[in-house]
């Protein structure tokens, strides 16, 4: 399942370029993007399998049964911003909707502690 993570590498890229251009809506996407492949590939790793959802919280709950606490916490500490981009995978490509600069920016460094956090599972 390593081209999980290798997509969710691309994505985060993506969504680097994305900053940089001041497209924020498809930073939003595409960090909700990494962020989703770098949980089917955790989970894949773990049990060897994921559940067929885009749905963040149904995929972290999922990872939560097999990491614990540690990771009810972290969604727990970081709910807002886990919403915001499960909005954002629809909103950004289909309501008039516009994201900020600064959430744009507080996206890409939510995408850097949740691989922080999870850096053994994630090599």
């Amino acid at each position: 399942m390593e081209f999980l993570r290798r997509r969710a590498e691309q994505f985060e890229e993506e969504a680097k370029e994305a900053f940089k251009k001041g497209n924020y809506n498809f930073t939003l996407l595409f960090v909700e993007q990494a962020l989703q492949l770098y949980l089917k590939y955790i989970l894949a790793n773990k049990v060897g399998d994921f559940p067929k959802t885009h749905g963040l919280v149904r995929l972290i709950e999922a990872l939560s049964s097999v990491l614990g606490e540690r990771v009810i916490a972290f969604l727990s500490e970081n709910r807002i911003m886990v919403d915001l981009l499960t909005e954002a995978y629809v909103g950004s490509k289909y309501l008039d909707v516009e994201y900020g600069r600064e959430t744009a920016e507080e996206a890409l460094k939510f995408l850097e502690r949740f691989k922080h956090e999870f850096k053994d599972e994630l090599h």
